[in-house]
C-alpha cells in the first residue's frame, strides 16, 4: 500500500490517551511489539499508511515504530511540549484516574501531563488521580527508596518489548526504574553498558548498580538491578530477584546460573547516596 508523509502543516504530534498502547516494527497487529506507550507519553508522527497506522517516535525513548491511527489523540506543537516539560509519573501499581464520565486504569510510570497534584490535564479534558506521583523532575535518590520502586513491578509477567505491570522486558524495567529518578537512559543495551563507571568486583556492588550480562561469545544480552548485597531484581519469565555473584545470576528454584556475569556499571555517583 502506499505511503504517505505527514502534512506539516496539520497536527503532527500525538499523546496515548489509553492505558498502554503498542509500537511495531512493521504496521499490522502480527508484528514484533519492540515498546509501549503508556497513558500520558507523547510522540512525533513522523510518516502514515492508509488511515489507520502511524508511523512514530516516542518522546520518552526516541524509538521508531508504528501504532494505530485510532489509539492516540493528536495534538498541536504547543501542547507537546508542554506536556513534554509538566507532567508527574505514576509510582501505582494500577489506579484509576477520572473525570465525570470517563475512568481509566493507569500503570506505574504513566504521565499525568499538567499535573497539580489532584488532576492531570488531556486534550479531552481534566482527570482526577489520588494515587502517588512522582514529580517530572524525579524523585529525590536514596538507596531506599529507589529499591522500594523496583520492588513495585515484582511478578510482572515478561514480554518483549513491554514495560508495565502487566508484561515487561529486561531493558524496558530498568528504563521504567530509573525513569523515577529523572535518569532517562539509552534504549540500546549496548550504549547503555557503556555508561556510567565501572565496578570491579561484586563485593564492591551497591543498590541502584546495574548488572549486565553477556553470551557465550561476549555480547551483553541482559541487565538487572542490584538490590542488595548480592541480590538482583531482573526480567526473567517474571520480575524477580535472585542471587548474584561473580559468576552471574544464580536462580534458585532451576539450581543454576541462568546469565553470565560480564559487567557492573554504578550509574548514580558516590555522592548521591
Amino acid at each position: 500500500m502506499k505511503k504517505n508523509k505527514i502534512d506539516t502543516k496539520h497536527f503532527i504530534y500525538a499523546v496515548c490517551h489509553l492505558n498502554v498502547i503498542a509500537v511495531r516494527i512493521k504496521p499490522e497487529v502480527t508484528e514484533m511489539l519492540i515498546t509501549q506507550l503508556l497513558f500520558g507519553e507523547t510522540c512525533q508522527i513522523i510518516e502514515k499508511k492508509n488511515k489507520y497506522w502511524f508511523k512514530i517516535k516516542s518522546s520518552v525513548d526516541e524509538t521508531i515504530g508504528w501504532i494505530q491511527s485510532s489509539q492516540i489523540q493528536l495534538i498541536s506543537d504547543h501542547d507537546y511540549k508542554r506536556y513534554g516539560d509538566d507532567y508527574a509519573l505514576t509510582l501505582e501499581v494500577c489506579q484509576p484516574t477520572f473525570n465525570e464520565d470517563i475512568s481509566k486504569f493507569l500503570v506505574i510510570g504513566s504521565r499525568l501531563p499538567l499535573y497539580d497534584g489532584i488532576s492531570c490535564t488531556m486534550p479531552d479534558g481534566n482527570y482526577v488521580y489520588n494515587g502517588l506521583a512522582a514529580p517530572a523532575g524525579g524523585l529525590d535518590y536514596s538507596t531506599e527508596l529507589f529499591v522500594k520502586v523496583a520492588r513495585r513491578y515484582l511478578y510482572s509477567p515478561e514480554l518483549n518489548g513491554g514495560k508495565s505491570p502487566f508484561g515487561m522486558d529486561a531493558l524496558h524495567f530498568v528504563h521504567q526504574v530509573f525513569r523515577f529518578f529523572a535518569v532517562h537512559l539509552p534504549n540500546d543495551i549496548s550504549a547503555l553498558q557503556k555508561m556510567g563507571e565501572a565496578i570491579d568486583f561484586i563485593e564492591q556492588a551497591r543498590e541502584g548498580d546495574i548488572a549486565f550480562c553477556s553470551d557465550d561469545k561476549g555480547n551483553i544480552i541482559h541487565a538487572g538491578i542490584i538490590i542488595g548485597e548480592k541480590k538482583v531484581i531482573h526480567v526473567n519469565g517474571r520480575v524477580r530477584i535472585d542471587k548474584i555473584d561473580h559468576y552471574g545470576i544464580f536462580q534458585k528454584d532451576l539450581h543454576k546460573y541462568t546469565h553470565k556475569l560480564r559487567i557492573i556499571k554504578r550509574i548514580f555517583p558516590s555522592e548521591t547516596v
